[in-house]
């Protein structure tokens, strides 16, 4: 991932973490007060049941009031508002008089308290009149209830939704003064990084020219042991500012490169050549395989770095043996670069594309390749893969 990429996830990341921050806390802030209001609201339709039992019970307790009540035993149910009920009820479940809508018959024993019967809502409470205990239940229709507490519900989730909508965009300009300074601080580096490499050629090339001048003067074996050392260090560390410059640059290097449809046996066959000097100085095969009519579509000058970097390194660390560079296709087109070398032990092998990583102080190079390689492969929209074991060398596969 480029640097531009890495600094896009991070501030939608931040926008991201700071809008589940606001919209938590307003959630669970709105989501008390609405409990609240919603209990509140409750404890109001309730409290109308009571008082009208209430004012029920006191008729009731009326000289002469449950004898008018026997002569209106099995009439029909009186009518009320609608949405309004009222039951009687003997002790024995009888019911005894029904006053407005008709509620469903208890099951037994009568308990006394608030319950919920279909769309009513219903208190019913034990009267003792004398001889007689009667249960007088009150029942009101909660369809009034139940839409205030689905406009409850909607506002809050309305103000969520506001909430979480004004916390991005707010978060979304917050992030990003935020990294700001992080940015600056990074496109500092990278101009530090990319000057202090270009100083750094100048010298090494000087040096590098100088070395091999006095390879070839006539000067102690113990100086020419010297030099020998010299000539391999100043070599290292031109190759260590090369990949060093590849990794600041190659977001700019390869921002106007396109894709292109390109023949792997020819494109191979070309980086092969490069290589063969390099590998028949270390008395290496340097191999091929590769069908003729095989195609992809991709960035040749990136897929070119990449492959370079592989080539280098098996050749590199291969001392006996063969290097291989070959591409299938199986549905998927692979590209692959196999060598007989030591492997790479399956504990390092997570960790063998991090920056500056290498498996030992002994082992030559900067760490730095293939950790291009990953980032290179990642714009070319593919996958590496390693496959390795000790003593029996090491694959790398690119994967379209």
């Amino acid at each position: 991932m480029n640097e531009k990429k890495a600094f896009r996830k991070t501030h939608l990341t931040w926008t991201l973490i700071f809008t589940l921050s606001i919209v938590f806390v307003v959630a669970v802030v709105a989501g008390a007060v609405f409990m609240v209001e919603k209990n509140r609201i409750t404890r109001q339709f309730d409290g109308d049941l009571v008082r009208t039992a209430e004012f029920i019970e006191k008729r009731l307790s009326a000289p002469g009031m449950m004898g008018m009540l026997r002569m209106m035993k099995g009439m029909p149910p009186l009518f009320v508002p609608r949405g309004e009920a009222f039951q009687l009820l003997l002790s024995s479940g009888e019911v005894f008089l029904e006053v407005g809508e008709q509620l469903d018959t208890p099951e037994m024993p009568v308990k006394e308290g608030f319950s919920t019967e279909g769309n009513y809502r219903v208190f019913t409470k034990k009267i003792d009149l004398g001889d007689t205990t009667i249960f007088l239940r009150v029942g009101k229709d909660i369809s009034d209830l139940m839409e205030r507490s689905r406009r409850l519900l909607s506002m809050y989730l309305l103000l969520i939704v506001f909430t979480a909508g004004g916390a991005w965009i707010f978060g979304y300009f917050i992030s990003k003064l935020a990294l700001l300074p992080v940015k600056n601080a990074y496109d500092s580096l990278k101009r530090f990084s990319m000057d202090a490499s270009h100083e750094l050629k100048t010298p090494l090339s000087v040096l590098k020219t100088s070395l091999d001048v006095l390879k070839y003067q006539d000067v102690p074996e113990e100086v020419k042991n010297k030099l020998s050392i010299m000539e391999k260090n100043v070599e290292k560390m031109r190759k260590q500012v090369e990949q060093l410059l590849l990794l600041v640059k190659s977001g700019e290097m390869f921002k106007d490169t396109v894709k292109e449809r390109i023949n792997l046996k020819v494109f191979l066959e070309e980086l092969v050549e490069a290589f063969a000097p390099k590998a028949e100085a270390k008395n290496l095969k340097l191999k091929i395989e590769c069908p003729d009519d095989l195609f992809v579509e991709t960035e040749k000058d990136v897929l070119r770095v990449v492959l370079e970097n592989l080539i280098d390194n098996a050749i590199k660390f291969t001392e006996k043996g063969e290097v291989i560079v070959g591409a299938v296709s199986d549905g998927r087109v692979t590209i692959y670069v196999k060598d007989t070398g030591p492997g790479i032990p399956k504990k390092e092998q997570k960790k063998i594309f991090e920056r500056f990583y290498r498996i030992s102080r002994n082992t030559e190079g900067s760490g730095l390749g293939l950790s291009i390689v990953k980032e290179l492969v990642a714009r070319l929209k593919a996958k590496i893969v390693l496959e390795s074991e000790e003593g029996k060398g090491s694959t790398f596969k690119i994967i379209f």
